[in-house]
């Protein structure tokens, strides 16, 4: 191991990439075996979609870009696996592989929220990598908002913006967990607010989709009920924009392209969406800015070491030797 190797794991929820992955996903996902028509309800999606998700492989072409970014940025030896909540390689398997000088963990999802980073956090503490720093909440990058736009102008490819309605979209999460505090809608409308001067649309609504199954009250409205309102106020061209997904996945090109596409077309409109960053070139400086800032901003005493034993190391100096420390690297 170089003496100044940075490990990298980047997180993601991972997805099927075959119907044949399925059941082991759905195992992990919910802690259950699936019932024979919860199997069939998600294997219809994903053979409407080719038969498995593109997400893994997406996040792996992100990790290899990643990796590259911060080796030629930072000048170092880096190294950036993709480690999953659902599938493998799992979070537990890539942290015990990682004993870089410093090792550090990455959400790909762009906002902080019970649901996405919290859940990154609880497979970091389970797996027993609770000294691994949670790099998380780099949406205000405004290379982030510069990455959709750039998604959004091909997707326009020369039509007039102002002629669509841009219909956000988000994952659906349980209305509690936002009157809890959770700051995961407060930051998405941040990001729309900052897209909207580079979109220029003619108007725009935030709809949440990819409701789970599971009861409770969950963010309102949802696309479809936005659909049929737009298409009431007289809307002819819907521009839908996938703003809290950061690579394609069933719930784009499922929930959207195949359910939510229907529904524009049965209420008389056309559709048109943009897609996610995925391995933008655009949306890796975003990633790596993340990491670099992180590196650039953590305390003094952080440094250069995170790992299990020297942690241990550290909590066992006394304190006046801390401080000392402290002092001389600063």
């Amino acid at each position: 191991m170089p003496p100044s190797l940075i490990d990298v794991a980047l997180l993601s929820f991972g997805g099927p990439a075959t119907l044949a992955e399925i059941p082991a996903f759905l195992r992990r996902m919910t802690g259950s075996e699936p019932s024979a028509e919860t199997l069939a309800y998600v294997e219809e999606k994903y053979r409407a979609i080719g038969g498995g998700s593109p997400l893994n492989a997406i996040t792996e072409r992100q990790a290899v870009a990643l990796e590259a970014s911060l080796r030629e940025q930072l000048r170092t030896e880096v190294r950036v696996r993709p480690a999953y909540l659902y599938c493998e390689p799992t979070v537990a398997q890539v942290m015990s592989e990682l004993d870089g000088a410093d090792v550090l963990a990455l959400s790909l999802s762009p906002y902080s929220s019970q649901v996405t980073t919290g859940a990154y956090r609880e497979a970091l503490d389970g797996a027993g990598a609770g000294w691994v720093p949670l790099i998380e909440g780099w949406y205000s990058d405004p290379q982030f908002e510069q990455a959709i736009s750039e998604k959004v102008a091909r997707a326009l490819d020369g039509r007039r913006s102002d002629e669509y309605v841009a219909l956000f979209t988000a994952h659906s999460v349980p209305e509690e967990t936002v009157l809890s505090g959770d700051p995961y809608v407060d930051q998405i409308q941040e990001v729309i607010a900052h897209l909207l001067p580079r979109i220029m649309p003619g108007d725009w609504r935030l709809g949440w989709q990819s409701k789970g199954r599971r009861g409770g009250k969950w963010l309102e409205p949802g696309v479809e009920d936005v659909v049929v309102q737009l298409a009431a106020q007289g809307w002819q061209k819907v521009l839908v924009v996938p703003v809290g997904f950061v690579a394609d996945n069933v719930e784009t090109l499922y929930d959207l392209d195949v359910v939510l596409k229907r529904v524009v077309h049965e209420n008389g409109m056309s559709y048109l969406r943009s897609e996610p960053p995925n391995d933008s070139e655009r949306f890796v400086a975003v990633l790596a800015n993340a990491v670099i800032g992180y590196l650039a901003h953590r305390p003094v005493e952080q440094a250069g070491n995170n790992t299990p034993a020297a942690i241990e190391r550290r909590a066992s100096t006394p304190r006046a030797d801390n401080r000392t420390l402290g002092a001389q690297g600063r």
